[in-house]
């Protein structure tokens, strides 16, 4: 089934939405842990936050598509773990690295990815979002 134009403004603007609303939201995490020296629930919110952003775009994409479709749903179980579980680390690093006390080669391979800040972590949890949305899928009956 080919995709509207409708769909993919419907789903720039649902993003803008919700990047717009939380915006405040994530000052105010991130201004509070740094005075309260925890950090944790800001990346926790952001975690949260840009997982649904990439949920949003994947539910434009394929799962609206889906749910129109007949039959029983399914989990693709190989997409998940072959590309999910990698990025979800990457999405998760920085809560593992200021969380977790982790032994020095792997905080030391956290610490490159946590110290760049070209954004690889955000697009990380946009692509987890991504991948766990359009891992659900309607298998046809036979």
């Amino acid at each position: 089934m080919p995709k509207s134009s409708i769909s993919y403004l419907a789903c720039i603007f649902l993003i803008f939405i919700a990047l717009t609303i939380s915006a405040p939201l994530l000052m105010w995490f991130k201004t509070s842990g740094i005075r309260l020296y925890t950090i944790t629930p800001f990346y926790l919110v952001q975690l949260g936050l840009f997982i649904f952003v990439g949920m949003i775009l994947g539910f434009c994409d394929s799962f609206i598509y889906e749910m129109k479709k007949s039959g029983i749903w399914a989990i693709d179980v190989r997409k998940i773990s072959i590309l999910g579980i990698p990025i979800g680390v990457v999405a998760c690093s920085h809560l593992i690295y200021f969380s977790i006390h982790i032994p020095g080669i792997i905080h030391n391979i956290f610490a490159n990815v946590v110290n760049v800040e070209s954004g690889q972590v955000v697009a990380a949890q946009i692509i987890l979002g991504y991948v766990l949305i359009t891992s659900f899928y309607k298998k046809t009956a036979n």
